[in-house]
């Protein structure tokens, strides 16, 4: 992401094989910090919001969800999440787990490995969908700079660029595999998911003891 003399880790091949590309200004990684601190606000607001206005209903929902699905099920929406784009947030589950009064250590557990096997399996499916010719066409005209999170020629630097990044982590994982991303940066975007889940978790739970 910067313009400094390389590492080694910074020599190592192109997340995507493109020489061209070139580092991020400094700029950016601010701009990102930002909207994601943004992010965090408008999450807080949004969860202190809710659970003033549906408070008992969010107690009722969550406990019918926990005492039918169990943690599983917490781990299986997280999975969906952000294996697959679906539009229910990890944070949603989260919030019917603290409704419903959950343990918090088998929540963090829960959400944190539907999240990064989630993650996971959205990188396999689009790397294999890379193959197509069409898609890879899309990937070019579509991804702009977009491509530059994660296709970068520092590739652990990107990855830790785009943990921070306020785009989903499910788009991510799919621009980690359309562009073939290596193991090695796809771990460290991986294990730096788990940080944001306690964060966001930490956020809700803070939400609901301000109602």
């Amino acid at each position: 992401m910067s313009s400094d003399t390389r590492t080694p880790d910074d020599t190592a091949e192109p997340l995507a094989g493109d020489e061209s590309d070139a580092p991020n200004p400094r700029g950016v990684r601010w701009r990102l910090l930002l909207r994601f601190a943004l992010g965090l606000g408008l999450l807080l607001g949004v969860v202190v919001l809710l659970v003033r206005t549906f408070r008992p209903q969010l107690e009722g929902v969550g406990g019918w969800f926990v005492s039918h699905f169990g943690l599983a099920g917490v781990a299986a929406g997280t999975f969906i999440a952000d294996g697959f784009h679906f539009p229910v947030p990890p944070q949603f589950y989260m919030l019917l787990a603290t409704a419903a009064h959950a343990d918090p250590f088998a929540v963090l557990a829960a959400t944190s490995a539907g999240s990064v096997g989630g993650g996971t399996a959205g990188y396999l499916v689009a790397r294999r969908l890379g193959h197509i010719q069409r898609v890879a066409r899309w990937i070019e005209r579509a991804t702009g700079k977009t491509r530059d999170l994660v296709g970068n020629r520092y590739p652990y630097r990107s990855a830790v660029a785009a943990s921070m990044s306020p785009m989903a982590f499910s788009v991510l994982c799919y621009l980690a595999g359309l562009l073939r991303v290596r193991s090695g940066p796809l771990i460290v975007l991986l294990v730096l998911r788990v940080p944001k889940i306690v964060l966001y978790y930490y956020l809700v739970r803070v939400g609901w003891g301000f109602s």
